[in-house]
């Protein structure tokens, strides 16, 4: 797969975003859980949406 630069850049930035944002309003108790269910659902969403972007290309 070859996947341009700015993607794999937004993928991570709005992901660190999503874990700040986890971790200040501590929504699952277990940092580990919290972690591995935020970045589980976030990829899942992030790989949804890049394929809707690229189908349309």
């Amino acid at each position: 797969m070859n996947v341009p630069w700015y993607f794999i850049l937004i993928y991570v930035v709005v992901g660190y975003i999503l874990l700040s944002v986890s971790d200040k309003y501590r929504i699952i108790k277990s940092r580990g859980l919290r972690y591995f269910i935020v970045i589980f659902v976030y990829s899942i969403i992030a790989w949804g949406i890049y394929d809707l972007v690229t189908l349309q290309s």
